[in-house]
């Protein structure tokens, strides 16, 4: 490809490459070696600066503070970034405490949610003065002994449930089959049931050593669509009235809507397809019945495969991030209007993971073969240098993420193969998608928004060490996590004195 081509706010092509910011990937490859992780700070950045301005135009009557998910991406570089603009920080675990208090959020900013929490993490919180949030019928207590022994007043969120009643569109969430989203959303173990909702309320307002300071609730994905969030700011407005009733007409100083929203390419399940069971239940009989004609079978058989088998990532945009913020301040502040919550001096607080970290990241990794079978069946293979065990969260999502062959950029995607990993799994982490005609050992595959919940999932299946993540600063490119060595993934390991004398070789790792 001739001159530049703009791909999004951070990824462009120039002349047959790709560029992240204003750098060739494939010169961060032949620096940094593959497979490697790319973060753009930049477009961090901008997604942190435009969920505050999308939002704070529609909440007029409080302030809106953005609490980006620290477990879609908890590397202390990453959190530094979003600490220095002003944000939040919601966390699950102790140890990502540990990250947001090392990387400078104000601790009443730092929401602590999970379900269970243990008893020492539940006192870190306290003693930090972070927000905890409720879910647990067994935390109040705690929390309660904290405050006392410590001396001090435990602020909490009590985190609700409400039932999704307008939206029974089926829940993406779900690769089995079609299940309605209001049904997906109650088996989650996240959320308290109302009645223990008010239970813990009253007995919060009782006491001399713990204030609740509002609500919180966290749908997740189920759904792309601004009218999924729509539906669910009408069933949280719904359910903050009922409560706030129940506890004698209590007033929320704090609303946190949670996170869930799409990234721009959004490739949240695009492997489902409802219909591919029966599809292949179809080429099943088929085969069966031709299995006494093997040659015929064979022959059958690969057209179809041919014609029918193809995967492709999802080719409709999600809503943008101004999208989201308008449907849901103008919904959330109609609804607790007209139930009797009165919004003014409000805080509205929200929780984007994937949104706010997805298009930030990209992995760049290394054709290693090809093998093309043309013989019973066709079908093909490019092997890379890096592995499904790397993208975890993908997986559990049933992503097929968008790619870009990154020194290939203006070459046709024409031909069709299996794109898999390295490990000893099958691990097919493209299925029968489009690549170049030309594709050969060498050629760089960019895999496109990675940012979230894939680098921090990564494990060290086959023992192999996990690579390396850049952070790109327009021009500038730095290590923010280095490759494991070989050493590193042994290190945690320890050897019984009865097997310490069984001699091997030394080795040098």
């Amino acid at each position: 490809m001739v001159g530049k081509e703009r791909i999004d706010d951070c990824l462009s092509t120039r002349n047959g490459h790709l560029f992240i910011e204003a750098l060739d990937t494939v010169e961060i490859v032949e620096r940094f070696g593959s497979p490697v992780f790319v973060v753009s700070e930049d477009q961090l950045r901008r997604n942190i600066r435009r969920f505050q301005k999308g939002f704070e135009a529609g909440w007029t009557d409080g302030p809106v503070k953005v609490m980006p998910a620290a477990k879609a991406s908890w590397s202390s570089a990453v959190q530094k970034i979003i600490a220095s603009e002003g944000c939040g920080c919601d966390i699950y675990s102790a140890g990502e405490l540990a990250v947001a208090l090392r990387s400078g959020f104000d601790p009443q900013y730092i929401s602590v949610n999970g379900v269970p929490k243990d008893s020492d993490h539940i006192f870190n919180s306290v003693k930090q003065g972070a927000r905890i949030t409720i879910d647990g019928m067994e935390e109040f207590d705690i929390i309660e002994q904290a405050a006392r022994e410590l001396g001090t007043k435990a602020k909490v969120r009590l985190r609700m449930k409400p039932v999704l009643k307008g939206f029974t569109t089926s829940s993406d969430f779900v690769p089995s089959g079609p299940l309605s989203t209001d049904l997906a959303a109650l088996a989650y173990k996240g959320g308290l049931p109302r009645d223990a909702v008010i239970h813990i309320g009253k007995r919060i307002l009782k006491s001399p050593h713990v204030e609740l300071v509002g609500f919180h609730e966290h749908h997740g994905r189920h759904h792309p669509s601004a009218r999924y969030w729509e539906e669910q700011m009408k069933s949280y407005a719904e359910e903050i009235a009922i409560v706030s009733k129940a506890l004698g007409g209590y007033q929320p100083g704090e609303i946190d809507i949670g996170g869930g929203f799409a990234c721009p390419r959004d490739p949240f399940g695009s492997e489902i397809k409802y219909s591919e069971p029966y599809e292949f239940l179809v080429l099943y009989g088929l085969s069966k019945i031709l299995s006494p004609f093997p040659d015929l079978r064979y022959r059958i058989i690969s057209k179809i495969i041919d014609k029918a088998i193809l995967f492709t990532p999802n080719q409709k945009m999600a809503p943008g991030i101004e999208e989201y913020g308008a449907v849901c301040t103008r919904t959330l502040k109609r609804e607790l209007g007209r139930r009797g919550i009165n919004t003014k001096g409000v805080m509205l607080q929200l929780e984007p993971g994937r949104s706010l970290h997805g298009n930030t990241g990209i992995h760049l990794t290394r054709v290693r073969s090809i093998k093309r079978m043309t013989e019973p069946i066709s079908w093909s293979h490019a092997a890379l240098d890096t592995t499904e065990f790397w993208f975890t969260g993908g997986r559990y999502e049933h992503h097929v993420f968008d790619y870009i062959f990154a020194n290939k950029t203006g070459s046709p995607l024409v031909d069709k193969m299996d794109v898999v990993g390295r490990s000893c799994y099958g691990d097919r982490m493209f299925p029968t998608i489009k690549v170049p005609r030309d594709i050969e050992p060498g050629d760089i595959m960019a895999i496109l928004d990675v940012g979230a919940y894939q680098e921090v999932s990564m494990s060290n299946f086959n023992a192999m060490p996990r690579p390396a993540t850049l952070l790109v600063t327009g021009d500038r490119i730095s290590v923010i996590r280095r490759a494991e060595t070989q050493e590193d993934v042994f290190k945690r390991d320890e050897v019984p004195e009865h097997l310490a004398a069984i001699k091997g070789k030394t080795v040098s790792l």
